[in-house]
């Protein structure tokens, strides 16, 4: 995938908690395993995938790059600019496994973390498997 630059105005960001009330300019960097998110020249998402076949993506992991963003919006606006640009070069289903044997520090466990993860990828249009282990998303 070639590198792109998408502008988002800040009504993108309705839960963006923003000391400032101008638009955020973020510039999304996709690569073929990778796509990194920056704000200002500092990263701010990181996600990175693998394609299984021409129309299927597995997420393997995604972070904010800052703690301190968690639950401002950030994560949510980049992943649904990811599915929208993956959609556009024919990527039909995005999936992600949500079963963790650890979970990342700050969390109490993995089942809180894997009940926070179901809960992003839901806002974020995704569906859970019959299994419960698995967030899917099929595009237009």
């Amino acid at each position: 995938m070639e590198e792109l630059v998408v502008y988002l105005r800040k009504e993108y960001f309705r839960a963006v908690d923003l000391t400032d009330k101008s638009g955020h300019i973020l510039e999304f960097k996709y690569m073929p395993k990778t796509v990194d998110v920056y704000e200002k020249g500092l990263s701010v998402f990181h996600m990175e995938y693998e394609m299984e076949n021409r129309t299927k993506v597995r997420i393997l992991e995604f972070y904010l790059t800052d703690f301190g963003l968690r639950g401002k919006g950030y994560g949510t606006a980049c992943m649904n600019e990811i599915v929208t640009e993956l959609g556009k070069k024919g990527i039909t289903l995005i999936y992600s496994p949500v079963g963790y044997e650890l979970a990342p520090l700050g969390y109490t466990g993995p089942v809180q973390y894997m009940e926070l993860m179901k809960g992003f990828y839901e806002k974020t249009g995704f569906t859970t498997s019959g299994d419960g282990d698995l967030m899917m998303k099929i595009l237009d």
